[in-house]
């Protein structure tokens, strides 16, 4: 991968992190009656586009067109991200890995893609367009964080990647672990924002934490080429007569 790719793949990773993360928590803070509840109220709540009660939960969203944009940004990004970090030219995978993360990056970019486009709430339950937002749901957070371990793994056996790896992995099973709690506790009066959230979030900081390492390997090859192209002084000897 060039130095061009890295610093691309590591801007493209951090800008939807970013704003995912500032869509998310504007869109929050806008909510009136009620106040957005993060252990309460879904992070799809913030999306909704129509007022009414769903699942139980009182949904207003102000900003909703907000969270929306949000979601698709930040699935463009990640979905472009991937593609940069599968490309050819990254000798460290193997074909087959190349081949299955692509297919995990494509697929969490069109999950919050539908996420962006489908919303949850009464009407979409009425009109059936909640099955695409719960499809979109399952193949952001599953295929995100599935990456996230996989390439962890690879990651993790390579001496300038290692800690990179050391970090996605847990990330990645933290996700997944917390998507099946989040499927077993549904509509039991647990915390169901906060365990999603302990679904999502580790995706967010999958990204930041890769962004970081992209970024800093493209200020470190930066700095070594520049040192390479220094030119060497030359030392100068100066002849002086015997006293």
């Amino acid at each position: 991968m060039t130095a061009r790719t890295r610093n691309i793949t590591g801007l493209l990773l951090l800008g939807g992190a970013l704003i995912y993360g500032v869509a998310e928590a504007i869109t929050a803070a806008a909510w009136r009656t009620p106040l957005y509840s993060y252990a309460q109220n879904w992070i799809s709540d913030l999306g909704s586009t129509t007022v009414g009660t769903f699942q139980g939960r009182l949904i207003d969203s102000p900003l909703h067109d907000v969270m929306n944009a949000g979601f698709v940004i930040q699935g463009v990004l990640f979905a472009a991200a991937v593609v940069l970090l599968t490309g050819k030219r990254v000798d460290t995978l193997s074909r087959r890995l190349r081949i299955a993360a692509l297919i995990l990056g494509l697929v969490t970019g069109a999950g919050y893609l539908l996420l962006g486009f489908f919303h949850g709430s009464a009407d979409a339950a009425a009109d059936g367009t909640l099955t695409w937002h719960f499809t979109g749901a399952a193949l952001a957070i599953i295929g995100a964080n599935t990456l996230a371990v996989i390439l962890g793994i690879n990651w993790w056996q390579r001496p300038t990647t290692r800690r990179l790896g050391h970090a996605s992995v847990p990330l990645g099973i933290l996700g997944l672990a917390a998507t099946v709690v989040l499927l077993v506790t549904m509509n039991s009066g647990a915390p169901s924002g906060l365990i999603e959230r302990l679904a999502v979030y580790p995706i967010v900081l999958f990204q930041i934490r890769a962004a970081l390492h992209y970024l800093a390997r493209t200020t470190e090859a930066g700095t070594a080429s520049a040192w390479t192209m220094r030119p060497s002084a030359t030392p100068t000897t100066s002849s002086s007569g015997s006293a």
